[in-house]
């Protein structure tokens, strides 16, 4: 017929095919948190948004907020997983729940403000530290939305977890059933250049610059690597009801654990954070860890390894101090699996060329310090196992000290020590800095094969004086809080004490490894 086009077989084919929609390729994305924070029933109108760790607990209540953005998220999701990965454990695992206001802000959420936490939607089995824990959660998350979870548990063991700030954060794993799954990525490009002196008396400097801007594509760019650095204090927090806590701040001579954190807030080549003992005044107990250690030193929780003190030990005169905290129970309740079995407290760990040991010198404590005493026999074993190593102890108690709180009690430890070849012992317990030529454990100048002690009680809570200078001191300070900043080279070390700032004193050196 003429006027009308005929279709013929393949374009009657074409139009069919044209009118069954396509199917979409399945696809899948991993989201990180774009806010979360911890609250405290204790603290009701503390916010805790700003932590490299996020925490839940049953008594006290502590629960945590998370949230995501799946506005680059299409279709219908198929699986969602929430991934928290685990610093400390708990056998009773959690649960996650719906919060239905996606409103909230990480910088402001308090316990007396928080949402509303919905219904249940998932649960973990038992959460072992070091591992990410996974929990579905697809009865909670749409596609293309704003999605508010919430984490809480019923047990008294408290769970810390990597939040946003730390470099294990919490990850949303979501999969869909065909639409296309975009996720924005960035190109970092960074230098950094690092120069280091070899003598005595000398310093160092550090600069490091970055620039970071969004493409399609994921690419670094670095400059030549440099070795780990780690940095050490103790003596740290003061009890929240120390009248110079004030809010946090401290005042100028006193708690100035905010201060002193900030040194090391954001520091790219931190690798590890030691923590010297007496970390939290005035008995290390539980909620006075939550409402004053980990408002500074607890945003640098994710690469703290810490050692405990003698007040960590005390059940009176101060915030949570009573029969519960004895065996220094909220110290080990705060730090879970990083301050090793509760009932010892020593463990150790590699950093870059180095071997480091945690040791505890509150030897009544710790089954004692002497020869054949659990802790000792450990040490040996420890040692032994690593003859090849740069070897740094800390713990403390100092066996040397010019600020009259040197105890004898480490000195078989020391012992070991000094005959595996280690290198550096750093302690706290007097508030003061102090370094000391290479000794031998009776105290005898020994350059060949000693060991170097600083003393750096200078985490913030407050300062003592020198009593009667020691033999073979040869750098002291009575006024200054800090910490002292240790790069790790595989065949030697270099230090240098970074002062608060608007203060001067420094100290600096290299030394080579046995």
């Amino acid at each position: 017929m003429r006027g009308r086009a005929s279709l013929g077989l393949l374009g009657v084919l074409g139009l069919l095919v044209a009118l069954v929609p396509a199917r979409a390729e399945a696809g899948s994305a991993t989201l990180t948190a774009i806010a979360d924070a911890y609250v405290n029933a204790s603290t009701p109108t503390t916010n805790y948004g700003t932590r490299t760790a996020v925490r839940i607990d049953g008594s006290p209540i502590l629960n945590t907020y998370l949230k995501f953005d799946l506005a680059g998220v299409g279709g219908s999701i198929t699986t969602a997983t929430l991934s928290m990965y685990a610093n400390s454990s708990n056998p009773a695992g959690f649960n996650v729940s719906a919060v239905a206001d996606t409103s909230w802000n990480e910088l402001a959420i308090t316990y007396s403000g928080a949402p509303a936490i919905g219904t249940v939607v998932g649960s973990s089995g038992p959460v072992q530290a070091g591992r990410r824990i996974d929990v579905d959660v697809t009865a909670a998350v749409t596609a293309g939305a704003v999605v508010s979870l919430a984490m809480t548990e019923t047990s008294t063991t408290a769970v810390s977890f990597g939040s946003r700030e730390s470099a294990t954060p919490p990850q949303l794993i979501v999969q869909t059933d065909g639409a296309t799954t975009t996720t924005s990525q960035s190109t970092t490009t960074s230098q950094s250049t690092t120069t280091t002196s070899q003598s005595t008396t000398t310093t160092s400097q550090s600069t490091t610059t970055s620039q970071s801007t969004t493409t399609s594509q994921s690419t670094t760019t670095t400059g030549p690597p440099t070795d780990p650095v780690v940095a050490a204090a103790g003596d740290i927090a003061c009890d929240p009801t120390n009248s110079n806590f004030n809010g946090g701040l401290g005042t100028s001579n006193a708690c100035r654990q905010l201060a002193v954190s900030n040194l090391m807030v954001g520091d790219p080549d931190l690798q590890a954070v030691l923590l010297l003992g007496d970390n939290q005044y005035y008995c290390g107990g539980y909620q006075a860890f939550l409402q004053s250690y980990d408002l500074s030193w607890g945003r640098l929780i994710s690469t703290t390894h810490p050692a405990v003190g003698n007040h960590e030990y005390l059940t009176a005169g101060g915030t949570d101090c009573n029969a519960g905290n004895a065996g220094a129970a909220g110290y080990f309740r705060y730090f879970g699996a990083a301050a090793g079995t509760p009932g010892q407290g020593w463990y150790s760990f590699d950093v870059g060329a180095w071997h480091l040991i945690a040791l505890n010198s509150n030897c009544g404590d710790a089954g004692g310090c002497g020869t054949g005493s659990p802790q000792e026999t450990w040490l040996r074993n420890d040692l032994a196992s690593h003859p090849n190593s740069c070897v740094l102890a800390f713990y403390h108690i100092p066996l040397w000290s010019s600020g009259g709180r040197a105890a004898n009690n480490t000195r078989t430890l020391v012992t070991d020590l000094y005959n595996a070849g280690a290198e550096v012992i750093l302690a706290g317990h007097d508030h003061i800095y102090e370094r000391f030529a290479p000794q031998d454990p009776s105290g005898m100048l020994d350059n060949a094969r000693g060991i170097r002690e600083f003393i750096v009680g200078t985490g913030g809570a407050n300062h003592t004086s020198i009593a009667t200078v020691a033999p073979n001191s040869e750098v002291r300070n009575t006024d200054t809080f800090g910490v002292l900043k240790l790069t790790l080279h595989p065949n030697s070390y270099d230090w240098r004490f970074t002062p608060e700032a608007g203060k001067t004193f420094t100290d600096t050196g290299s030394q080579a490894c046995h």
